[in-house]
């Protein structure tokens, strides 16, 4: 028997459509823990009680899941002589999702155009350098925001230390 043209793109379409379903919901059943260090150097600016170096923490909040989705855990914007850093701690974890990003916010609204990068992984210590274009004084939050169904998943006020 031959098979149409029409049979063969309904099977490649329904290839697709099994693809953009994994794509979608795998990362619900997969985590990807990410352990990085604080980087060292020209970050320290004192030294707390015991005698330890200390960074220039500027600001710091935590993390709350928004909708259905969970996140704990706790952030910093450091800054590292004229740059600055956004660190997630050891105990950050957020439900894990496709297409997962970083960004600043400001007074409850996520602002796509601040855009730190791609969410590294859903548990663990993480830092994202903010871009130069972007002064991270002119935001009070950190969203990790799902680019694929536009909604927050976490989002964490920072305040004054």
């Amino acid at each position: 028997k031959r098979y149409s043209m029409k049979k063969y793109l309904i099977i490649i379409g329904g290839f697709g459509v099994v693809g953009l379903g994994y794509w979608l919901i795998s990362p619900l059943f997969f985590s990807r823990t990410v352990s990085e260090e604080l980087p060292t150097g020209e970050i320290q600016i004192g030294t707390d009680k015991t005698g330890e170096v200390v960074p220039a923490v500027l600001f710091t909040g935590q993390f709350e899941g928004k909708g259905l989705h969970n996140a704990t855990g706790t952030v910093s914007l450091i800054q590292i002589e004229e740059k600055y850093l956004i660190r997630f701690e050891d105990n950050f974890n957020v439900t894990n999702g496709p297409d997962l990003f970083v960004h600043f916010g400001k007074d409850g609204e996520y602002v796509s155009e601040a855009r730190l990068g791609n969410l590294k992984g859903n548990i663990g210590s993480q830092n994202y350098e903010v871009p130069s274009t972007i002064n991270p004084t002119d935001y009070n939050e950190v969203w990790i925001w799902c680019r694929a169904f536009s909604v927050p998943f976490a989002q964490a006020i920072l305040k004054d230390i």
